[in-house]
C-alpha cells in the first residue's frame, strides 16, 4: 500500500514533467514520535509570542486557545500515532511548490481510494522547515525545502459526507 501511494504521488503532474520532489518515506513509530516531539517543542515556544498578538487579534486568541489544548497532552495531536509519514521536498524553484502539491493531493487521494486515512500537517511544514539539523537527520538534501508532511493511517471512521464548502469559491 505505501508502494501505491508513492506511486500516485510519482504520477502527479509537474511543470515540464520535471517531477521536482522527493519523497522520504518514515515508518518507524519512535522516530515519528520524536519528530512529532519536535514540531510540539516548536510551537510552544511560538505560543508565547502569539499570545501577545492575540491581544490585538480575536482569531489568532482562539487558534492560540485551540492549539494550547494540543500542546498540553502527552498525546500525538500533531501526527496522530500515524504509521507512516511522507516528506515531499524539492529543489527551490518557480514551479516547485505547486508540483509538489499536486504530487501530495494524488498521495492523500490513493490512500482514500485504498481505504486508509491521512492528513496534511500543516504546521509540521513550517516547524521542520525551520532546522536545518532535523531537516538533515530526516535527509532532506542540502538546497531542498520541506513541501508537504502527510501522515497515514487506518482511520477510525470516514466522514459520511463532505464537510460544507464555501457557496462563492
Amino acid at each position: 500500500m505505501i508502494e501505491e501511494i508513492i506511486e500516485a504521488g510519482r504520477y502527479a503532474p509537474s511543470s515540464h514533467n520535471s517531477q521536482p520532489w522527493r519523497f522520504i518515506v518514515i515508518t518507524n513509530k519512535k522516530k515519528i514520535k520524536e519528530i512529532s516531539d519536535n514540531v510540539k517543542t516548536w510551537f510552544k515556544r511560538r505560543l508565547k509570542l502569539g499570545y501577545i498578538i492575540g491581544l490585538f487579534n480575536k482569531k489568532i486568541k482562539e487558534e492560540l486557545a485551540s492549539a494550547k489544548n494540543r500542546l498540553n497532552t502527552d498525546k500525538d495531536l500533531f501526527f496522530y500515532d500515524a504509521p507512516l509519514l511522507v516528506l515531499v521536498c524539492a529543489k527551490k524553484g518557480r514551479f516547485a511548490g505547486k508540483d509538489c502539491s499536486c504530487a501530495a493531493e494524488n498521495m492523500l487521494l490513493a490512500a482514500r481510494s485504498l481505504g486508509i486515512g491521512s492528513c496534511w500537517i500543516g504546521f509540521a511544514d513550517l516547524a521542520l522547515s525551520k532546522s536545518r539539523k532535523l531537516l538533515d537527520d530526516l535527509g532532506v538534501p542540502k538546497g531542498h525545502e520541506l513541501m508537504a508532511t502527510l501522515v497515514f493511517g487506518y482511520a477510525e471512521k470516514f466522514p459520511e459526507k463532505a464537510f460544507p464548502r464555501k457557496e462563492d469559491a
